[in-house]
């Protein structure tokens, strides 16, 4: 089943979003983060995103902006103990 006009442009915003957190101050926690958030999503979304990455990367070589991206934080932050910065098992 291919993805709708609206479902592209959702995606293109949620992966617009995930490239801006990572852009600003990067780390491999964010790109960590980013791959968990793409291997949750549904089969369909999941191929798609190579296509988006392609689309941005040519845009970004012409000069153009990337799309708005989505408002949403992604998956919630990751709970640490409260006296390290050591992740609970």
């Amino acid at each position: 089943m291919a993805l709708s006009a609206e479902d592209e442009r959702r995606l293109e915003a949620e992966v617009a979003r995930m490239i801006a957190e990572v852009r600003w101050h990067p780390n491999q926690e964010k790109e960590d983060r980013v791959g968990l958030e793409i291997s949750l999503l549904p089969d369909e979304e999941r191929e798609f995103i190579p296509t988006v990455l392609l689309r941005f990367l040519a845009a970004e070589r012409r000069g153009e902006p990337l799309p708005e991206a989505a408002s949403g934080t992604g998956l919630p932050p990751r709970r640490r103990f409260a006296w390290t910065l050591r992740l609970p098992k």
